[in-house]
């Protein structure tokens, strides 16, 4: 099956894309709360809001494009180009512009208008898939998610490196220079539906479909709210766990990491177990096996209060990740074959959503119930979305929409 992933349109430059644009994410992430806050003199409530802003305009951009890239009469790519210029663009803000509230406008509108560049990548790398042979969709999808984990794999350290020898300023040079190969990399992408012939029958009473609406479906709205509860549940652990290891359970700053390192180090070959196990279990299945294990792994957290116990819990949160991160782009795409730009829009949308009410949630959880007792919110909103997958469906059929 690997070899036939090779023989797919673009593949080998959508693994190599994925791969860079992970890198070029994870090389800020960790640092960019550090520079807002020391530098920028931002409090911590202040960055949150930052984050949660530029979290709410991605969603907005992505809701539009994402309704409207299926019905497109040029090529996809274009649309990731301009999507990685604007991330450019948010980048290099950190570098030209002094003042904090410019800094801080420009970052969300360009950010937010950069947004679509990861669900169309996905949409047009489904394209092609579906041009090749779509029964390998669900592993291929698999592998380029693996890349974008491999990527975060060697941001931090890469962003660590830039930050120790040229602060700051390296840090986001460096970033930017990582999207930049991507964005000119991406007019490589080969058009996976080369326009018709112009001696071609012209048919009548055709109308073209359009892509459904999620407040009028159940059939995608209860999906939809079951990722946006699995990433709830995934940011409050983000955002709590560092707390929790260092100043309840008294470990070292670098017991953090180690946790962080294992999980990811387990992460990307268990995506790639999953996508072999996906050709033949359903992802419907699978994402209701991930629920159970992730929300058993967040309420033990509070259980034991161990870290020995976190440190074994690695295993069954890395395979909760793999499956929702890997095979979550899969579902959605599987759910709405006919709309893989709108499909691969609904899983993006449901990470954003559920980052930003996972780490709002987090912090108040933490300050009212305690960093003890937040993993047991955690846990919960994992077991609902257990629950919510029992009434999902695996495709959507022609006037359920």
């Amino acid at each position: 099956m690997i070899k036939d992933l090779f023989q797919i349109q673009n593949y080998k430059l959508f693994l190599t894309n994925m791969t860079m644009l992970g890198m070029a994410v994870a090389i800020t992430a960790p640092f960019l709360v550090i520079f807002m806050t020391e530098i920028h003199g931002m409090s911590s409530t202040g960055y949150g809001i930052f984050m949660a802003s530029a979290a709410v305009g991605s969603f907005f951009v992505n809701t539009i494009i994402g309704r409207y890239s299926d019905r497109l009469k040029f090529d996809r790519k274009y649309l990731i180009i301009a999507a990685l210029l604007m991330q450019i663009m948010a980048f290099l803000s950190f570098l030209i512009i002094p003042n904090t509230w410019i800094l801080i406008i420009s970052y969300i509108i360009f950010f937010s208008l950069g947004a679509p560049a990861m669900p169309q990548l996905y949409a047009s790398a489904r394209e092609s898939i579906n041009q090749y042979r779509s029964s390998i969709a669900v592993m291929a999808n698999t592998i380029l998610r693996s890349m974008f984990s491999f990527g975060f794999l060697f941001g931090p350290l890469v962003g660590s490196i830039l930050l120790a020898r040229y602060d700051f300023t390296g840090l986001f040079f460096g970033t930017v220079i990582m999207f930049a190969v991507v964005f000119m990399s991406s007019f490589l992408i080969k058009n996976s539906n080369p326009p018709a012939v112009e001696n071609t029958i012209e048919i009548t009473g055709y109308e073209e479909p359009k892509s459904p609406n999620l407040l009028t479906s159940l059939t995608l709205f209860i999906p939809f709210i079951a990722f946006v509860f699995l990433h709830v549940g995934q940011w409050m652990y983000l955002l709590n766990m560092p707390l929790f290891v260092t100043g309840y359970l008294g470990e070292a700053d670098s017991a953090v990491g180690i946790l962080a390192s294992l999980c990811a180090g387990l992460e990307v070959p268990l995506m790639i177990f999953m996508g072999y196990v996906a050709s033949r279990v359903s992802s419907k299945t699978l994402l209701i096996i991930a629920g159970f294990i992730g929300s058993m792994y967040f309420l033990s957290i509070g259980i034991f209060e161990s870290y020995t116990m976190m440190l074994i819990g690695q295993l069954p949160l890395a395979l909760f990740l793999a499956i929702l991160l890997g095979l979550g782009i899969s579902y959605f795409q599987d759910l709405l074959p006919q709309f893989p730009g709108y499909a691969s829009t609904l899983f993006a949308n449901a990470m954003i959503v559920g980052q930003l009410l996972g780490n709002l949630l987090g912090g108040i959880a933490n300050d009212v119930l305690g960093v003890e007792n937040s993993f047991y919110i955690s846990g919960t909103f994992l077991f609902i979305a257990f629950i919510l997958f029992f009434f999902t469906k695996k495709e959507v059929r022609k006037g359920e929409i």
